[in-house]
């Protein structure tokens, strides 16, 4: 109950200290396809999940090619292990969003984003690893990207591995 207050006291002071200096808010919604999971307590199953992150990012002093910033993700899975008692229904991703953009031509771009941090399903008791690389096009502030994304579950010895299809829309102040 205690690290449930911090971490909501943490985090409302984490989102209104970024967005003081946030110059871009980046929302992408996205659908994750399981390509596969391996581990010692399951079979190839489809975990696959859908949901979304909000980054706050912040130009690098270089240019605005590149920016970065913390997340915030929400995310439901369509089918857990039954093995795993700890797995809720939602989820919540936490870390560190880089992006990348180039123009190509007019105002279509190349989009680069890494997100790197951690996932929880239970309500912040444990925390796992998650790795996504995605690549797209942006066009304006409209962007859609397909990328690869690992996922930990150390105590149950389970790696899976997404494709995530991501839409996102960016709004710079």
């Amino acid at each position: 109950m205690i690290k449930n207050k911090l971490f909501l006291v943490l985090s409302i002071f984490f989102i209104i200290t970024t967005v003081t200096y946030a110059f871009e808010l980046l929302i992408t919604p996205s659908y994750s396809y399981t390509l596969n999971s391996t581990g010692d307590t399951n079979t190839q199953q489809s975990l696959d999940y859908t949901g979304g992150r909000i980054s706050f990012l912040i130009p690098t002093e270089d240019g605005e090619e590149i920016s970065y910033g913390p997340y915030l993700g929400f995310f439901y899975n369509y089918n857990l292990l039954d093995s795993l008692e700890s797995v809720e229904d939602v989820g919540i991703s936490l870390g560190l969003n880089m992006k990348y953009t180039t123009n190509i031509i007019g105002n279509l771009e190349f989009l680069v984003t890494a997100f790197g941090g951690v996932h929880t399903e239970d309500y912040f008791k444990t925390f796992k690893t998650e790795i996504l690389i995605n690549g797209g096009i942006s066009y304006n502030n409209l962007s859609l990207a397909v990328g690869y994304e690992t996922r930990y579950y150390e105590e149950e010895s389970l790696t899976v591995n997404y494709l995530p299809i991501s839409l996102g829309v960016s709004f710079k102040f």
